[in-house]
Protein backbone atom coordinates (compact mmCIF):
# COMPACT_ATOMS: atom_id res chain seq x y z
CA UNK A 1 0.00 0.00 0.00
CA UNK A 2 2.38 2.61 0.60
CA UNK A 3 4.04 1.89 -2.62
CA UNK A 4 1.13 2.70 -4.53
CA UNK A 5 0.73 5.72 -2.38
CA UNK A 6 4.23 6.73 -2.97
CA UNK A 7 3.74 6.19 -7.34
CA UNK A 8 0.69 8.09 -6.66
CA UNK A 9 2.49 11.21 -5.17
CA UNK A 10 5.47 11.02 -7.55
CA UNK A 11 3.07 11.00 -10.45
CA UNK A 12 1.03 13.85 -9.11
CA UNK A 13 4.65 16.17 -8.55
CA UNK A 14 5.76 14.96 -12.01
CA UNK A 15 2.58 16.37 -13.71
CA UNK A 16 2.15 19.33 -11.37
CA UNK A 17 5.60 20.12 -12.92
CA UNK A 18 5.41 19.40 -16.38
CA UNK A 19 2.26 21.93 -16.42
CA UNK A 20 4.13 24.73 -14.56
CA UNK A 21 6.90 24.74 -17.33
CA UNK A 22 4.55 24.93 -19.93
CA UNK A 23 4.62 28.41 -21.75
CA UNK A 24 2.00 30.76 -22.07
CA UNK A 25 0.45 30.76 -25.97
CA UNK A 26 0.43 34.06 -27.66
CA UNK A 27 -2.96 36.44 -28.03
CA UNK A 28 -4.40 36.77 -31.29
CA UNK A 29 -3.04 40.24 -31.77
CA UNK A 30 0.50 39.18 -30.38
CA UNK A 31 0.96 37.22 -33.08
CA UNK A 32 -0.28 39.79 -35.78
CA UNK A 33 2.41 42.67 -34.73
CA UNK A 34 6.01 42.95 -34.35
CA UNK A 35 7.65 41.94 -31.09
CA UNK A 36 8.25 45.60 -30.14
CA UNK A 37 4.45 46.52 -30.38
CA UNK A 38 3.59 43.54 -28.47
CA UNK A 39 6.02 45.05 -25.54
CA UNK A 40 4.21 48.36 -25.77
CA UNK A 41 1.26 46.72 -25.89
CA UNK A 42 1.84 45.16 -23.04
CA UNK A 43 3.24 48.21 -20.91
CA UNK A 44 0.37 50.64 -21.85
CA UNK A 45 -2.36 47.91 -21.15
CA UNK A 46 -0.25 47.73 -17.25
CA UNK A 47 -0.78 51.54 -17.24
CA UNK A 48 -4.33 51.23 -18.20
CA UNK A 49 -4.76 48.77 -15.06
CA UNK A 50 -2.99 51.38 -12.60
CA UNK A 51 -4.71 54.16 -13.64
CA UNK A 52 -8.21 52.47 -12.90
CA UNK A 53 -9.30 52.60 -17.13
CA UNK A 54 -12.92 51.62 -17.56
CA UNK A 55 -13.02 48.48 -19.41
CA UNK A 56 -15.26 50.39 -22.00
CA UNK A 57 -12.20 52.93 -22.64
CA UNK A 58 -9.14 50.45 -22.04
CA UNK A 59 -9.03 49.62 -26.17
CA UNK A 60 -9.17 53.51 -26.90
CA UNK A 61 -6.82 54.26 -24.02
CA UNK A 62 -3.85 51.28 -24.97
CA UNK A 63 -4.29 52.22 -28.38
CA UNK A 64 -3.59 55.89 -27.96
CA UNK A 65 -1.14 54.95 -25.68
CA UNK A 66 0.61 53.02 -28.47
CA UNK A 67 0.78 55.55 -31.00
CA UNK A 68 2.11 57.96 -28.72
CA UNK A 69 5.53 55.66 -27.85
Amino acid sequence: MPRVLFLTMTMALLGAAAHAQTPMKPTAPEKMMPPGEAEKMHACEKQAAEQNVKMDERAKFVMDCMTKK
